[in-house]
């Protein structure tokens, strides 16, 4: 989908439902794993799943970091109408993100009992989740490879083929898990399986359609005489994803020091949580289809020169973006305990996993704000200092307040906090970026 003319809010809000849509299919598909084991496994395994989390996350942020720097590359290069550059670009990203993917699927495997025990797993718990980390690390290449052709997909303005993709990857997911663990009889460990065969699976769909994709548009047919060397790929890839990738690195790293407060309180505490999460996921990727397609709009639009139009699409994403946070937060509230009973009926579990819910809720109108602000600032092309904010809110204030509160109060609820009342700062300090940098653009 080509962004850089016509209406902006058709084009946006035609751009961002099949994105929403398929976060939504997201959400359905890692909720699959917690839903059966929440109800056919024992309060272990479901803590096992929490506690492995942000572990995972910490590897494949990194991936997702690059990944959205070669996406913002394409976008830029789609919007210029530069396709020799686009096919140079894919033609070097795609086989140098299976070799990442090895890299870092190995270190997964090697450094999960190390973690794990970093975070004071509790010893009812730990040799489930490390079961459950290496099957997962041992397919992570094919979960990242996905990842690339899709994100590049989209940075096409090809939403509607990821969506299906993603059908397919829940679907196979929801089988396997039945067949796995109620038929099968393998517990969590089939759990991990289910995942990684529907990934592979998915893997290789989105790669034959990207490759069909760059075979039939007339842009990538074109003769360019503009030379696109391996080392202006890496180069720029680099520059627009390595500051994110380290930042979701990190990020994500903290909040594995984050579950270890949680992990404090005992199974109960670390079950409740893990169904937290998995809801607090369905309002996040809502936020995140709607960052994805306000980072293409923007991408498209400054690489074609449309800085006007670029502030135009950022007054549409606002008003769409907060205003499906606030009719999801207030859902959330109102029905928080028969949400969270729905994963696991056992009253300290749902006590746990209510409480995180509801003060979360209030706070997710600037969690939004927070990222889109950002991903507007990536889109055009600036990542250190947008992701530099990101770090300091979320890392830093993060840390210094755990620390703090967890040497002066013995509260669940107070270490839950840590992650709302960073996202406020965080906003404001985006936004002041933002408009210090639309204020001085020259476009090229």
């Amino acid at each position: 989908m080509e962004m850089t003319s016509g209406r902006i809010a058709p084009a946006f809000v035609k751009f961002s439902i099949p994105l929403l849509l398929g976060n939504l299919f997201q959400f359905f598909y890692s909720t699959t794993d917690i839903l059966i084991v929440g109800n056919y496994c024992d309060t272990a395994s479901l803590a096992a799943i929490g506690a492995s989390a942000n572990i995972i996350f910490t590897l494949t942020g990194f991936f997702n970091g690059l990944a959205n720097g070669a996406g913002v590359l394409v976008a830029h290069l789609y919007g210029a109408k530069d396709g020799n550059k686009i096919r140079k670009t894919i033609r070097t990203v795609l086989p140098l993100s299976l070799a990442l993917g090895i890299i870092l699927s190995s270190a997964g495997f090697f450094i999960a009992p190390l973690m794990l025990k970093m975070i004071s797993v509790p010893d009812d718990v730990f040799p489930k989740a490390i079961a459950y980390l290496r099957i997962y690390f041992a397919g992570l290449t094919f979960v990242l490879f996905y990842s690339i052709c899709t994100g590049i997909l989209r940075s096409l303005g090809d939403s509607k083929r990821p969506l299906y993709i993603l059908f397919l990857t829940v679907l196979l997911n929801v089988i396997l898990d039945f067949l796995f663990i109620l038929k099968l009889k393998t517990g969590l460990e089939g759990a991990a399986w289910a995942t990684i065969i529907s990934e592979f699976v998915s893997a290789i769909f989105a790669f034959f359609i990207l490759l069909k994709r760059i075979k039939v548009e007339v842009i990538f047919s074109a003769v360019s005489n503009q030379i696109c060397t391996i080392g202006f790929v890496v180069r720029s890839v680099l520059k627009l994803g390595l500051p994110s990738a380290i930042s979701n690195s990190i990020l994500n790293f903290s909040n594995t020091f984050m579950q270890r407060y949680i992990n404090f309180f005992g199974s109960d505490c670390m079950a409740g949580w893990a169904v937290y999460t998995r809801f607090d996921q369905l309002t996040i990727l809502p936020m995140v289809s709607i960052c994805m397609a306000a980072t293409t709009f923007t991408a498209q639009n400054y690489g074609a020169g449309k800085i006007d139009r670029v502030k135009k699409g950022i007054r549409v994403s606002s008003v769409l973006g907060f205003s499906v946070v606030l009719v999801i937060s207030s859902i959330l509230i109102i029905f928080a305990r028969p949400l969270i009973s729905v994963f696991n009926s056992k009253e300290e579990v749902v006590s746990y996993g209510s409480q995180f819910m509801r003060a979360a809720a209030f706070f997710y109108v600037f969690c939004f704000g927070a990222m889109l602000f950002c991903q507007i600032s990536q889109g055009l092309g600036s990542t250190v200092i947008p992701t530099s904010i990101t770090f300091f809110g979320f890392v830093i204030f993060r840390q210094i307040y755990l620390f703090s509160v967890s040497h002066i109060f013995n509260s669940s609820l107070l270490i839950a906090l840590a992650y709302p009342f960073a996202w406020p700062p965080s906003m404001l300090l985006e936004i002041w970026y933002l408009k210090k940098k639309l204020s001085r653009l020259i476009t090229y």
